[in-house]
C-alpha cells in the first residue's frame, strides 16, 4: 500500500484502530502505524471531525466512531438483518393489525430496511429507504437508549433537533431524560412526535456480542388507536424482538439459561 496521499495514511490509521481487540491510545497508534507523530496527531483530528473514531477522554484511548459504525451496520447487516426480520415482522402486523417495520442506524437518522403495512398504507408512513432524525421516532430513540455511551453522546450532540410537531423532542437533555427511561422499560415510544396522525412503539435487536444493531416498530394512526392502546401490545413487540436477536446469536435470559442447565 502506499503512504503517500493523506486517504491513504488515513485507511493504515482506520485499519490499526479497527484490527485490534483493544482501544489503542495515540503513542500506540503512532507505533502500529509508523507516521510521524505530528502526521498520525493530524490524521486522527480528520478521523474524528468526520465520525469515524471517537476519543475516550477519562482513558485518551480511541475507538469506532457513528460515522464508521453506521457504514458498518448498513453493509454488514442490512441484508441478513432484514431476510431474519421480515416472517416475523409480517406476522405480528397480522396477529395486532398494526403497520411494523425494521430500521437501522444510519448517521443520526433511522434508516427502513423494512416495511409491512397493514391494513393500509397509512398517508404519513414510511417507505423503505427513508431516513428519519433519530430523535423524533421510537426506532430512533430506542436504538440510541441502548448503543456504546460514549457513541450515543456522539451522536447526540450532531443532532439538528427539528421541531415537527408541538410534542417534538427539541433538546439533547429532554432526549437524554427519556432514553434513561427507555433503558429501564426496554422499549421506546413516539406519541404523535413526527406526525400528529401517528403514535408508535420500537425495540431495539441485538447480536450476538450484545450490541444493539437495529430496532423493529409497529405503528397506528391516532383516529384509530392512542398510545395507551398501542402499549397494550408491548409485550408481543418486545418479544418479536428477541426472537430476531436471537437469529443473531443474542441470549437475553443468560442467567435464566444458566439455572436450567
Amino acid at each position: 500500500m502506499t503512504t503517500s496521499s493523506i486517504v491513504s495514511k488515513s485507511v493504515l490509521v482506520l485499519n490499526v484502530i479497527c484490527s485490534r481487540q483493544e482501544r489503542l491510545n495515540f503513542s500506540q497508534i503512532v507505533d502500529a502505524v509508523g507516521l510521524p507523530k505530528s502526521s498520525t496527531h493530524r490524521i486522527l483530528a480528520i478521523l474524528r471531525e468526520e465520525g469515524l473514531i471517537t476519543l475516550d477522554p477519562v482513558r485518551n484511548v480511541f475507538s469506532l466512531g457513528p460515522t464508521l459504525m453506521g457504514w458498518a451496520t448498513s453493509v454488514f447487516m442490512a441484508g441478513g438483518l432484514t431476510e431474519a426480520a421480515a416472517p416475523i415482522l409480517s406476522q405480528l402486523s397480522t396477529d395486532l393489525n398494526y403497520s411494523t417495520g425494521l430500521s437501522i442506524l444510519n448517521q443520526g437518522h433511522v434508516l427502513w430496511l423494512k416495511i409491512v403495512h397493514y391494513p393500509i398504507r397509512h398517508r404519513y408512513s414510511a417507505d423503505v429507504g427513508d431516513r428519519v432524525p433519530l430523535q423524533v421516532c421510537a426506532a430512533g430513540k430506542s436504538i440510541l437508549a441502548f448503543l456504546d455511551t460514549k457513541i450515543a453522546e456522539s451522536i447526540i450532540a450532531s443532532l439538528t433537533f427539528e421541531t415537527l410537531t408541538p410534542h417534538t423532542i427539541t433538546s439533547p437533555e429532554a432526549l437524554k431524560e427519556e432514553l434513561a427511561s427507555i433503558r429501564d422499560a426496554g422499549f421506546a415510544t413516539s406519541n404523535r412526535e413526527e406526525y400528529l396522525q401517528e403514535v408508535g412503539a420500537a425495540a431495539p435487536v441485538f447480536d450476538h456480542n450484545g450490541d444493539v444493531i437495529g430496532a423493529i416498530s409497529m405503528w397506528d394512526m391516532t383516529g384509530q388507536n392512542q398510545i395507551e392502546n398501542l402499549l397494550q401490545d408491548k409485550s408481543k413487540l418486545l418479544a418479536a424482538a428477541k426472537e430476531i436477536s436471537r437469529k443473531f446469536g443474542f441470549d437475553p435470559d443468560p442467567d435464566k439459561k444458566a439455572l436450567t442447565t
